[in-house]
């Protein structure tokens, strides 16, 4: 039974001053341990209660020393007692306590509740419907605790442990650029000086579509291996630097582009560099959106290789990490649910914001 649930009647007050004699031996003893400043047993009161639980000499009131050694003496005055000298604090006794004293009589109460009760002891504590008004007065707390708080502990579980969040941030800002530099300029080059060997080279960048991804992880792998570029954002964003699709897209695009618009700028003394910065990419941002949102998707939904390249759990993506928090939390289906719809937030929120973009390249192509 725990001492904060034990009342003792305060008229043995000699008993606990044998017990305080026992175990102190001298009064002197005590002063020194406690700091306090008694001059016989008989000033140190014996409480109803523990020291540290009695209203009239709260904890707070009493330095910690002094109080510990009370509680001690209290605590061993309570072992020797039985019988009517202790009182417990049942939660269903005190209920039924105050019961009694609000109505006096158990009729009362039974007319008061519509009950058929036999005694008090039959009264329980009404939880469920204490539960119930709680509920009623806090629904918009519970309401917000429930709705978001698998989400709130995946997140800061994510944003706390690891590097999850900042290395797929600065993958996929690299990967993005990479596509929408390094695929525009080799087809800039294709479609602009008529090389000998252009359809050649259009057709070994489209061979490379007829390979799944997976064919070439091992090669890479070892290649990545041999440069000492494992467990780096290189090894992450190198394989996919240029992309053959990307690249016949946007030379078909190049090549239906009016040849006056170069000629005029050339008159004009525009560069190649101004011609491909000014005519080029800025008539093909729809076709660059759809590439940056691929290039997006590659790089933040891409596991596989990601789990591959990079061992190091400071270099771990966030696909890998939700494959590791998906075999350490099995047991909770619920956060790993949460988990997973918190890392598709993100692709949605790209989509709905490229989306008209990605619209008109659909609609302007077909126009033409």
């Amino acid at each position: 039974i725990r001492l904060r649930r034990i009342k003792v009647t305060p008229q043995r007050q000699k008993a606990f001053e044998d017990i305080l004699s026992q175990q102190f031996a001298k009064i002197s003893v005590l002063n020194q341990l406690t700091g306090g400043n008694y001059k016989s047993w008989r000033d140190i009161k014996l409480t109803a209660m523990i020291p540290a639980c009695n209203d009239q000499t709260p904890s707070f009131s009493l330095p910690l020393r002094k109080l510990k050694f009370l509680s001690s003496a209290w605590r061993n005055y309570v072992a020797k007692l039985s019988g009517p000298d202790i009182i417990h604090l049942y939660p269903e006794k005190l209920w039924q306590d105050f019961l009694k004293r609000k109505y006096g009589s158990l009729q009362a109460v039974n007319r008061a509740y519509h009950w058929n009760k036999k005694s008090f002891a039959e009264i329980g504590l009404p939880i469920a419907v204490t539960d119930y008004v709680y509920y009623i007065e806090h629904k918009y707390y519970f309401l917000r605790k429930f709705c978001f708080y698998n989400f709130s502990r995946v997140f800061s579980f994510i944003a706390l442990r690891g590097r999850a969040l900042w290395n797929t941030l600065i993958l996929v800002l690299l990967s993005i650029l990479a596509t929408i530099t390094v695929n525009p300029l080799a087809a800039y080059a294709l479609s602009r000086f008529q090389l000998k060997r252009s359809n050649q080279i259009l057709i070994f960048l489209l061979a490379t579509m007829a390979f799944p991804p997976e064919v070439a992880m091992i090669p890479s792998f070892l290649l990545l291996r041999d440069m000492h570029l494992l467990n780096t954002f290189g090894a992450l964003m190198l394989p996919s630097l240029a992309n053959g699709f990307s690249i016949f897209l946007l030379k078909g695009f190049f090549d239906s582009l009016p040849k006056e618009l170069y000629e005029a700028a050339s008159i004009d003394g525009a560069s190649e560099v101004t011609m491909f910065f000014k005519i080029s990419l800025a008539l093909s941002k729809p076709i660059l959106a759809v590439l940056a949102l691929q290039a997006f998707i590659a790089s933040y939904s891409g596991f596989m290789w990601a789990f591959l390249v990079c061992q190091d759990s400071k270099m771990w993506t966030l696909m890998v990490w939700l494959f590791n928090y998906q075999s350490r939390m099995h047991e909770y289906p619920y956060m790993v649910m949460a988990a997973l719809v918190l890392g598709s937030i993100p692709t949605l929120l790209v989509f709905l914001f490229c989306q008209k973009i990605i619209l008109r390249g659909i609609i302007i192509p077909s126009m033409k």
